[in-house]
């Protein structure tokens, strides 16, 4: 059943209208029809079972027939922080950590950036979060915060019990000494195409971030960002089955 992301409280026993990309994605591109089921999400912990009643040229009628808890939403609290880096790796970045159950994501600037705000904008992250879940079934979004400066980030870090940054640096951690516990709230902080300047890495030490190496070859930013993600997911059980 296809799934459509509403950005509206929804109700069982209600009809909704859907325009804009949503309904054009119904009508246009997968051609359903009056009488077919769908699934809409709207950002709580429900999937929301709904039958098309209209199809008009610029929108869809559907009424909303039943609700289920959604199970594919993370059950652990990971942020990422990422370092700015150009818009398409940054849009690709949010669309896989989303896939892998990361709940925030924080961009920033560090300084050895090339990348800038006007290129990333918090508000064109969130929609392709948005999209993403229909495809990994989440009914959650993974949340985009605005573009913090690196000070700022550190002021964030005593939030969180455990605190990992990716360090082409590191030579004796790898992620073979990540002992991670399910229940607690990580971060996760990966540089931007230059890294991160030494004065960058020990005020991020200071704050007892620990220092883990991507193994002997340099990876860019986002598959960095990716595949630590990956495998710290993998370790706390998100990609294990209830």
């Amino acid at each position: 059943m296809k799934r459509f992301f509403i950005n509206k409280p929804l109700q069982v026993n209600t009809n909704v209208k859907i325009d804009g990309i949503e309904h054009n994605h119904i009508k246009n591109v997968l051609r359903l029809k009056v009488g077919d089921d769908i699934i809409l999400v709207c950002g709580d912990e429900y999937d929301y079972f709904a039958k098309i009643v209209d199809i008009s040229k610029g929108e869809t009628e559907v009424e909303i027939t039943a609700k289920e808890k959604n199970s594919a939403n993370p059950k652990s609290d990971v942020t990422v922080f990422q370092a700015l880096v150009k818009s398409d790796n940054m849009s690709l970045i949010v669309q896989k950590l989303t896939e892998l159950g990361v709940k925030s994501f924080v961009p920033f600037e560090s300084e050895f950036i090339t990348s800038k705000d006007k290129n990333n904008k918090a508000s064109k992250l969130q929609e392709i979060s948005n999209q993403s879940i229909k495809q990994c079934k989440r009914s959650i979004p993974m949340k985009v915060e605005s573009v913090k400066t690196f000070k700022q980030v550190l002021e964030m870090l005593g939030d969180f019990d455990e605190v990992i940054f990716a360090n082409e640096c590191e030579k004796t951690c790898d992620l073979q000494n990540l002992n991670l516990k399910k229940s607690s709230k990580i971060a996760l902080i990966i540089g931007s195409e230059g890294g991160f300047s030494s004065d960058e890495i020990n005020e991020l030490i200071s704050k007892n971030a620990q220092s883990i190496s991507m193994g002997n070859r340099i990876l860019r930013a986002e598959t960095a960002s990716i595949s630590l993600s990956a495998v710290v997911m993998y370790l706390i059980g998100e990609w294990h089955y209830d």
